[in-house]
């Protein structure tokens, strides 16, 4: 059953795995490093591993400014002239140490008494920030700590099949996998959670978010661990996947972007990256392995991938973001260094323009399944396409043992892939500003046709849409997008004129030149064409699968 759930109450969780935590992290550490050690060792010679790990560092850190890396850049030139001269014993301790301090420095963090401070303490807090009344009345909201929630409750709502969710999170371990448009993501989820009686995640967090000092502690405290998004070599990797493996078996509920990273052209995420995803099927595996004795270890929980979409009416970094999209399509940076999400102005602008707008964000997660995307009941049994008992164990034998295949899993997960791609197009919560920015970027390319998109951005162009006109366009619009079942949010499943109204407001609310503004003469014109694309492919992105 979908329920809608207001961020109101906050009651949290009050036991999850992240409490033993602190208390497991030594260990997790040394289990992490010498099962990378032994992957690596098993698939190449030290001195290779080693030699790609250090001509890649090399290169990276002789093209950075940075003091701390000008400094580590004299230690890895020393350890690769020094790989000619070494035995093997001496290079496999060299790599258990380059394998140890990545897992250290990878490896996160939970204190209960900031995260319980975090759960009681912060939700009024920023209900208090967000509140869009003058300042002078914050000390009297600051007596009313209740109303604060109950404004937050208005504008940030949590939907989905939460009952069977908090069923399956006392059976197994979820891997929830949202989508992914701003920074302030990983909060924001954090938060949904929370309201929804679902316990709190590891998740993987750039390594740059914890350069701040506020952000970086709580960061540090509340479940994330680093991932430094600048490192390329296969050892990085190798590492990280290992420790979120790991973290699986141990019964660590997890969170992952599989996106990536933001998306840049505001589309829903059509292409799922799925290598850390992927851990949660060798963990599978692992654990099927230890049922049958073929290998050593705790039970491991079954796990269960929670697709979630993550659905703003106004997204922080857009302008940046598309800007960053239109530049460099096809050659896309892997990190955006300086954006709004760094700039505290410009968050707490946004935040605040936000909470002027009911049901500015919506959270809804989607129906769980198991690691091969087959659909899950409450009690936890996989389901084929036509409800038919599955036993996920058979999909792993090899000879009648389970058995990691590479190409077979690969396979999998690419499937898995596809699952959670159509999850998201059919769990997406549009907003008054993709609607409307869907109906005028049409009415662009009628009026400047037979051009590229760059073209089409740049030419001059005086569009006025006349308010009749708009109305029956948005109607339209709205009739199709009910036709092909997809989901309206708040206000967007209003009258036509109720979502114009809306969706006015935020974009005049927020960005620096709004995405469409009203004329005198009450027709609506188009202003940051980059920004009206940017939001229109919220819809675009969906095309007509269910």
């Amino acid at each position: 059953m979908i329920q809608s759930v207001l961020v109101s109450g906050f009651q949290p969780v009050t036991d999850y795995p992240l409490l033993r935590f602190r208390q497991e992290r030594p260990a997790i550490v040394q289990e992490t490093t010498e099962r990378a050690l032994q992957a690596v060792l098993s698939a190449s010679a030290p001195e290779y591993v080693i030699n790609d790990a250090c001509l890649q560092e090399i290169r990276r850190l002789s093209e950075s400014s940075a003091q701390e890396e000008v400094r580590g850049l004299s230690d890895w030139k020393r350890l690769w002239r020094s790989i000619g001269g070494k035995s093997r014993r001496e290079l496999e301790h060299d790599l258990h140490g380059l394998i140890g301090d990545y897992c250290e420095d990878v490896a996160g963090g939970f204190n209960q008494q900031v995260y319980t401070f975090a759960t009681r303490v912060v939700p009024p807090a920023l209900s208090l920030l967000l509140t869009p009344e003058s300042p002078l009345r914050l000390p009297l909201h600051m007596l009313q700590p209740q109303k604060l929630l109950e404004l937050l409750a208005e504008r940030l709502i949590v939907q989905g099949p939460l009952d069977h969710l908090r069923t399956l999170a006392q059976k197994g371990t979820l891997v929830c996998v949202p989508t992914h448009l701003s920074n302030l993501d990983s909060p924001v989820m954090g938060y949904a959670l929370q309201a929804s009686g679902l316990p709190p995640t590891t998740y993987g967090a750039g390594k740059n978010l914890f350069t701040n000092p506020v952000l970086g502690f709580f960061m540090r405290n509340c479940g994330a661990y680093r991932v430094d998004r600048r490192i390329r070599h296969e050892l990085y990797k190798d590492v990280l996947k290992t420790y979120s493996q790991v973290i699986l078996e141990r019964g660590y509920h997890s969170m992952f972007f599989p996106g990536g990273t933001r998306s840049r052209s505001g589309r829903v995420e059509g292409r799922i990256k799925l290598g850390l995803l992927g851990t949660s099927l060798t963990a599978t595996i692992e654990g099927f392995r230890r049922q049958a004795g073929l290998s050593r270890g705790p039970a491991v929980k079954p796990i269960y991938i929670v697709p979630v979409t993550i659905n703003q009416q106004l997204v922080l970094e857009a302008e940046t973001l598309i800007a960053d999209y239109l530049k460099e399509t096809g050659k896309a940076r892997f990190i955006i260094e300086d954006d709004e999400s760094a700039q505290w102005r410009k968050v707490v602008d946004f935040v605040r323009s936000t909470m002027t707008h009911t049901g500015a964000i919506v959270i809804r997660f989607g129906a769980p399944m198991d690691v091969l995307g087959h659909r899950v009941t409450e009690a936890g049994e996989s389901l084929g396409p036509h409800g038919q008992p599955v036993e996920l164990a058979r999909y792993f034998w090899v000879h009648g043992k389970p058995q990691a295949l590479a190409q077979r899993d690969g396979e999998y997960m690419q499937q898995t892939g596809a699952a959670i791609g159509r999850a998201y197009r059919r769990e997406t919560v549009l907003l008054p500003t993709h609607l409307l920015a869907s109906v005028l970027w049409r009415r662009v390319c009628q009026a400047l046709p037979g051009i590229d998109l760059y073209r089409r951005l740049r030419q001059p162009l005086d569009l006025h849409v006349p308010h009749a006109e708009l109305l029956s366009d948005m109607e339209r619009l709205q009739n199709l997008l009910r036709h092909k079942r997809h989901h309206l949010g708040p206000r967007a499943d209003g009258t036509p004129e109720q979502v114009v109204e809306a969706a006015l407001a935020a974009f005049g609310s927020y960005h620096t030149e709004p995405a469409a503004l009203r004329t005198p003469s009450q027709a609506v014109t188009v202003g940051d064409r980059q920004l009206l694309y940017y939001y229109q492919n919220r819809i675009e992105s969906l095309g007509d699968e269910q």
